[in-house]
């Protein structure tokens, strides 16, 4: 951990978070941008050109802008069956061994979306549309998402080998699941699904089954009308 008590692979947490804003604004953008162009074309018959072509570069940016963010806190999809049941050290190496492939992966998509990016740079790429619309820019934002990426998986990589390294002093890193605790579950569930959850009986309903048990038989049959 840093002395400010975050831990190494943290340290980029102002950073993550500055691109996972860029991410949520480029979305923004989008949304004014489509919702502007359908008033446009639909009331004044005089749509926004080259909307959709806009709108589709951009998208790389809303993706890949926010993944190393979502990576930093542990949101990422996780199967933690295994990994939730191992402890100490042997926690640490799984994960390293997890964040060290992904690390690799990254480094090598990010060479390759360096290189489609920088050829369509040198030949200034067009979309084929009715205004010019540079695919360079979405290109771009694909390579800085896995330089990000690559970034944020190499210090988690570090952080894992100073936990196998040091154990007692470095936590494991921690796995998201969507799966409530029992206090979450206790403030959203009522008294009477925990019950029948459980299998116990719920005491209004006790309580009324007694009183039916203790009420005479009704006579069967009736008199003849």
């Amino acid at each position: 951990m840093t002395k400010s008590g975050k831990r190494l692979y943290q340290v980029t947490d102002k950073l993550m978070h500055c691109f996972a804003w860029l991410s949520a604004g480029v979305v923004g953008f989008n949304f004014v941008l489509l919702t502007a162009n359908v008033v446009m074309r639909y009331v004044f018959s005089s749509p926004i050109m080259g909307t959709p072509e806009i709108v589709a570069m951009m998208m790389t940016w809303v993706a890949y802008s926010g993944m190393a963010y979502t990576l930093l806190n542990g949101k990422h999809m996780q199967l933690e069956a295994i990994y939730e049941k191992l402890q100490g050290r042997a926690k640490n190496i799984l994960s390293l061994f997890v964040y060290l492939l992904a690390t690799v992966l990254f480094i090598i998509l990010m060479k390759a979306s360096f290189e489609v990016f920088w050829s369509s740079w040198l030949i200034k790429e067009e979309s084929v549309a009715s205004v010019t619309v540079y695919v360079f820019i979405g290109k771009c934002g694909a390579f800085v998402g896995w330089v990000l990426l690559s970034i944020q998986a190499l210090l988690m990589t570090i952080y894992c080998v100073l936990a196998v390294v040091s154990p007692d002093k470095y936590e494991p890193l921690d796995a998201y699941h969507e799966l409530l605790d029992e206090e979450s579950v206790k403030e959203f569930v009522t008294e009477e699904a925990m019950a029948a959850a459980s299998g116990e009986a719920i005491p209004e309903v006790a309580m009324a089954e007694e009183v039916a048990e203790g009420l005479p038989e009704a006579e069967e049959g009736g008199d003849d009308k």
